[in-house]
């Protein structure tokens, strides 16, 4: 019998469906070593409530030590330098005190008051996005690129003051593979490096034309904090502007994928939420349980502690694997079934602990308008999916990225 490990997540078979493989690593052990992941072997966080603990325990750092700038050749490529240094500045990444200085400033406009004020204007969005796609009258569109990165791209650039004409798609991609850190990044991390560093030439360019005020977006608000000497340096601000793009964007995308993805697959379930949109709201956490578009993010231990039946040793690496908590059946009675009237679905799908998403209450307001906006406009729609769904390579970045459907 070949030996079980995470690994096996990184092949097709893994990309396509990873619960089989979550599934078996949780009987295993909720909390089990795999010599084969991280840089010299690591611990995979499988269990609801060990994933719990390990997302709320202080005594775990969010800190990559490979991305330290420090630990370079001294002949590295100075862009390359500037990017790692990057990566190490992100939020996601930091532990207080500057995990805290950071969200400060970073959480502005994801507050309650100023997310509802943007569900009309999102709303209007998704709607013009849908008629533009069935203008055509080919009776098929992309659900993924006409729409499903589109509206979450929309919506967020207006937050943050992107100019609606640039391509960072591209850039994006090579950040999501960085954070990812598995295999297919590793080989091609040069070049991902230099893809990150242009992002961050990207964001030089757009604070500059800020420094003499007059924006009205979350660009001009972090650049007069930087000015006020609130960030520690220039690329502190580029990278977690880059993060705050890359991670809303993709994860929103992959989430409105990923849930119209398994609600065309299950008529039954699609056609109750067409007759009643207004249960979105309420059935989208089931959907997001059900597939998480974030599905792994990883701590380090800083000093000795006991997880599950295991004493973990300072400087310890664990994978905490959000999407197989989300099916735990220990939390999650019957956890590989959709459940529109599941209750009390406190899913793991946005973190939890300091680093709970910045941008939860919109992601998840993207995610239902979207998803409302298509139950109403799109008339009798199909999946053209031939064999195989086009997802993403990366595990911690879980969606389709291509979704054909038909209409009538």
């Amino acid at each position: 019998m070949a030996e079980l490990t995470m690994k096996q997540i990184y092949t097709e078979t893994g990309a396509d469906d990873p619960y089989p493989l979550f599934r078996r690593i949780r009987e295993a052990d909720p909390v089990y070593w795999d010599p084969h992941m991280g840089d010299d072997g690591a611990w995979m966080v499988t269990g609801y409530a060990e994933a719990m603990s390990a997302l709320m325990d202080t005594r775990l750092s969010a800190k990559r030590p490979h991305w330290n700038p420090a630990a370079l050749p001294d002949d590295t490529d100075p862009g390359h330098r500037t990017a790692l240094a990057a990566l190490d500045d992100q939020v996601v990444v930091a532990d207080p005190p500057e995990h805290t200085r950071l969200r400060r400033h970073l959480n502005r406009p994801f507050l309650p008051r100023p997310v509802h004020d943007m569900e009309d204007r999102i709303t209007a969005t998704a709607r013009h996005l849908i008629d533009a796609a069935l203008s055509g009258g080919t009776g098929e569109f992309d659900a993924m690129g006409d729409y499903g990165f589109t509206l979450p791209a929309t919506s967020l650039g207006r937050v943050l003051g992107i100019p609606r004409d640039q391509d960072y798609i591209p850039w994006m991609l090579s950040l999501g593979l960085l954070i990812d850190d598995g295999p297919v990044s590793r080989e091609r991390t040069p070049k991902l490096l230099g893809s990150v560093h242009e992002y961050l030439e990207f964001f030089r360019g757009q604070v500059a034309e800020r420094r003499g005020g007059g924006y009205d977006d979350l660009m001009q608000t972090l650049a007069d904090a930087y000015t006020n000497g609130e960030f520690a340096d220039e690329t502190e601000l580029y990278a977690n502007l880059a993060f705050l793009l890359t991670a809303g964007q993709i994860s929103t995308a992959h989430q409105i994928g990923s849930t119209l993805l398994h609600l065309l697959r299950r008529p039954e379930i699609y056609e109750r939420l067409r007759a009643n949109p207004g249960l979105v709201p309420a059935v989208s956490p089931e959907l997001m349980r059900y597939d998480a578009s974030v599905q792994l993010t990883k701590r380090r231990v800083r000093e000795p502690l006991r997880l599950g039946d295991h004493d973990l040793d300072t400087g310890a690496e664990i994978f905490v694997w959000i999407g197989a908590a989300n099916r735990d059946p220990e939390r999650f009675p019957d956890p590989d079934r959709l459940d529109p009237d599941r209750e009390n679905v406190t899913h793991l799908s946005f973190g939890r602990g300091i680093h709970f998403c910045l941008g939860a209450q919109l992601g998840k307001l993207v995610h239902d308008t979207a998803l409302q906006t298509f139950l109403d406009r799109v008339p009798n729609p199909r999946l053209l999916v031939d064999g195989r769904v086009h997802r993403s390579a990366m595990p911690t970045f879980r969606g389709p990225y291509l979704l054909p459907v038909g209409y009538r």
